[in-house]
């Protein structure tokens, strides 16, 4: 049997008041994100497949939002030429999360927590060669639990195909007090 490959560790978002909303965000989206990196799956299930068509257009702290545009490809489709069901949902995952970077720091939400409940609604079909804007909001971010809100769009008309409610817990270690 051969030896496991072991598991990159878990890196918090970095905080600081030198940086500003949308540097953390692309800080916990694209941090790494090269070719060789995932292809060999280091940044985790479906790195791969939506990296290189997700474009982030605007990360705000107040309120804490971000908008990305997302361009859907053949390998995001279903047998019917949309984008698959697993697709949406998973970009719901990783971008209603991107906002909580906007909030982030030592001891509150640095880690971008884990997934209790992700509710997507389907609306439309989102045909291939699609062009979307996937809307995001921190709706509540409490010391463990938060509720994340996201909104996928048709980026030339604004209509609504999917909307998503995300709740998360957070897994952020104490933070010693001085």
């Amino acid at each position: 049997m051969a030896d496991a490959k072991a598991s990159p560790p878990v890196m918090p978002i970095p905080t600081g008041d030198d940086l500003s909303a949308e540097e953390k965000v692309k800080a916990l989206i694209f941090a790494n994100a090269d070719e060789e990196m995932y292809t060999d799956g280091e940044l985790g299930w479906g790195a791969s497949l939506l990296l290189s068509h997700l474009t982030l257009l605007s990360a705000t702290s107040s309120p804490p939002r971000t908008v990305f545009r997302f361009t859907v490809a053949a390998s995001h489709c279903n047998r019917l030429n949309n984008l698959h069901g697993g697709c949406t949902s998973t970009l719901f995952d990783w971008l209603t999360t991107s906002a909580l970077a906007c909030i982030a720091k030592p001891g509150y939400w640095q880690y971008a927590g884990v997934s209790r409940t992700l509710n997507v609604t389907y609306l439309r079909p989102v045909p291939e060669g699609e062009v979307v804007l996937v809307e995001s909001e921190v709706v509540h971010a409490g010391k463990r639990l938060c509720a994340l809100k996201g909104t996928m769009r048709r980026e030339r008309d604004g209509e609504v195909l999917a909307i998503c409610e995300h709740g998360k817990v957070s897994i952020d270690p104490e933070v010693a007090k001085m």
